[in-house]
């Protein structure tokens, strides 16, 4: 498929997705009394549990520590659920695009967005902390949206990996929630990076998530641009892995009737 006839097609569908990311909001919170709500509910909840349990070991090295732990826990949750939604989103629709011509990708992509507006309600109690914490307001603060926007690049291109491959391996999931596991120790959450020996940091700056994470403390924490090294390391991640995603997802495509 030429990228003409993509673009095409993804326009053709687009009314579709806009649809289908509706209908699957809607359910998510389909008969949940607090709803939307919990969305920012759940990462304060879990923002105040951790600092009370970390603040002891962590909070006279982490300044605003409750926002810097919300900060790294908003886009990893945000990644771990997009993703693994996202790997068994093909296989499990196998039935629509057996009946319609549906694009396979369109559920994935679905989930990914969806993941992504639970990312923006979820930001709403990193503001309330900063200002019930008293942290300044700077102007740097306004390329938040940056490493957000950089998060979703790089999670939709994984997803994509995950969902081709989600239909040919259907054990990965297993192996996925393992690896998901791990990136909760493997990513600098509730610890600051300087409790890592030198000699094996190296494992943390190959991890992404970290880089955008970090990028994220940095302007909203603490009143900092990036430097170039960091935003190029973050861009590649970002643009190199949607489009090893798109290729293989593209690639693996016309395989996937054998195995649905």
């Amino acid at each position: 498929m030429t990228k003409n006839k993509a673009l095409i097609e993804f326009m053709d569908y687009l009314p579709f997705l806009k649809e289908l990311v509706k209908r699957d909001f809607k359910m998510k919170y389909y008969k949940s009394f607090l709803g939307v709500l919990w969305t920012v509910i759940s990462p304060l909840i879990m923002s105040i549990i951790l600092t009370i349990i970390f603040s002891t070991l962590f909070k006279r090295e982490i300044e605003y520590y409750p926002i810097y732990n919300i900060s790294g826990h908003l886009i990893l949750t945000f990644f771990v659920t997009a993703t693994k939604q996202s790997l068994t989103s093909v296989y499990h629709h196998s039935g629509v695009f057996r009946k319609f011509k549906v694009p396979q990708y369109m559920y994935c992509l679905s989930n990914v967005i969806i993941a992504f507006i639970t990312l923006l309600f979820s930001s709403i109690p990193m503001i309330i902390l900063a200002v019930v914490l008293g942290m300044p307001f700077h102007v740097n603060m306004l390329l938040s949206p940056l490493p957000i926007l950089l998060a979703f690049v790089f999670t939709l291109g994984c997803s994509l990996i995950l969902a081709a491959y989600g239909v040919f391996f259907r054990d990965l999931n297993h192996l996925y929630g393992i690896l998901t596991y791990a990136l909760n120790f493997l990513t600098p959450i509730f610890y600051p990076i300087e409790i890592v020996p030198v000699e094996y940091r190296f494992v943390w700056d190959f991890n992404p998530l970290y880089v955008f994470i970090r990028i994220l403390r940095e302007v909203f924490i603490y009143n900092t641009i990036p430097n170039e090294k960091t935003l190029i390391v973050a861009f590649s991640y970002a643009v190199l892995t949607l489009a090893l995603g798109v290729l293989v997802f593209k690639e693996k495509r016309n395989k996937f009737y054998n195995y649905l």
